[in-house]
């Protein structure tokens, strides 16, 4: 609760600090309710947790004179406090979406960890043994919301919705963090640690890398949770080198230099930007384009391949971001396509069609008074097939809607 009271408490001297003293107009975004109402998604975490961030990084840029101490403040909280909080809240949300009970434990412990606790060894076991692929996705599911939210950040800042140098250090931060987990893989570093007496004070994965490819490879084996570099087979360690050095894509991006966006001619401004990390039966490799027309059409494209054991799978998607379709009224809207090993087996090399649909409308009320710009009220769905789709917290087929509100000045 206190982690929760603090934050609340920085939101509400950034939202003082921006109205009183930034011109610059934004849209901030929040999902109150998303589907199932079990705590919070990993949609709905991220989307509010990047608004809150972004409020208060400009607010702070806005209201300290020194850029370099506004700099150090954004990434000691990001360090210390935000970027294990996201990352956490991740695992946990598989949890709570397989109506699992656990308790998120975000600040580093005395072994340098955050974990996520309170689950038993009985229920991850029967996981395991009925779910492989959420079992699997519990493992990876940080990282996945880590990569979810380096891609907001990027269609953010493409799309001028917002200064980058309101995004920059989280955008950065979460980037390498990424990288970290691979790249420890990649370089054979051993992860030392003993579980907990009492299970119910373990972490509920252990190292996420490492115990991913072990059940990948190893589902029936002996149940334990924290895995050692050296318990890998040299199959697994390969796999493992392999999601290392395919993370390095991550920094394929011209953001990561703060180049926004490339003016292509008077209608046109591009960027490009390749993305890598997990999914419940092996990884997936992005390769992004996003396109400003006549400053009115935001569209991101991307095509996408994925890979279990052996077998490549591919994918795509079409995106529009932020449309206006009138004074009041804006849309997203995105459309996506894959083929995906059947039953999300990471052993076959038989493929299963599927895809997913996103709609957002934001309907805005102007305020007569006050800081504020607007405020809107925001309805949403996606309609799924069976499948994976990064911050989905279903794989199976499904129809899910949320409401929330966006704040704009």
């Amino acid at each position: 609760m206190k982690k929760y009271l603090l934050a609340l408490c920085i939101l509400v001297i950034a939202f003082k600090a921006v109205a009183q003293r930034d011109s610059l107009i934004s849209k901030y975004s929040f999902i109150i309710q998303d589907s199932p109402s079990r705590l919070f998604t990993m949609r709905q975490f991220n989307q509010g947790y990047l608004s809150g961030y972004r409020l208060l990084a400009r607010g702070l840029n806005s209201n300290i004179k020194n850029q370099r101490v506004s700099d150090l403040i954004q990434l000691g909280l990001l360090s210390v406090f935000l970027v294990p909080l996201s990352h956490e809240e991740g695992h946990r949300s598989i949890l709570t979406g397989k109506k699992i009970s656990s308790i998120s434990r975000p600040f580093f412990n005395s072994k340098g960890a955050a974990y996520v606790i309170g689950v038993t060894d009985q229920t991850l076991m029967e996981l395991r043994d009925s779910d492989l692929p959420n079992y699997i996705r519990l493992h990876t599911a940080g990282l996945e919301s880590d990569y979810a939210l380096t891609s907001r950040s990027e269609d953010i800042s493409i799309f001028e919705q917002d200064q980058f140098a309101n995004l920059k250090w989280e955008y950065l931060a979460r980037k390498f963090g990424i990288l970290q987990y691979y790249i420890m893989g990649l370089l054979d570093i051993e992860i030392d640690l003993e579980e907990e007496p009492n299970e119910l004070d373990r972490d509920i994965v252990g190292f996420d890398t490492y115990g991913a490819a072990r059940h990948l490879f190893r589902p029936e084996m002996s149940f334990y949770r924290y895995t050692r570099h050296d318990e890998l087979t040299s199959e697994e360690r390969k796999f493992v080198n392999r999601i290392g050095a395919r993370s390095l894509l991550n920094l394929l991006n011209p953001l990561i230099l703060g180049k926004v966006n490339f003016q292509i001619n008077e209608s046109l401004k591009m960027n490009w930007g390749f993305g890598h990390t997990m999914t419940p039966f092996g990884d997936f490799i992005d390769e992004n384009i996003w396109m400003i027309i006549n400053d009115k059409t935001n569209l991101k494209v991307y095509l996408r391949q994925f890979q279990n054991r052996n077998t490549w799978f591919h994918g795509g998607g079409i995106g529009l971001y932020g449309y206006q379709l009138s004074e009041r009224c804006f849309i997203d809207s995105k459309v996506h396509a894959w083929n995906q090993p059947k039953d999300l087996d990471f052993n076959t090399s038989e493929g299963e069609f599927g895809g997913a649909f996103e709609f957002d409308m934001s309907y805005f009320f102007q305020p007569k008074q006050g800081g504020f710009k607007g405020i809107s009220m925001d309805l949403g769905t996606t309609m799924k097939t069976q499948g994976f789709l990064p911050e989905e917290l279903f794989l199976q087929e499904r129809i899910g809607v949320r409401m929330g509100t966006t704040v704009w000045f």
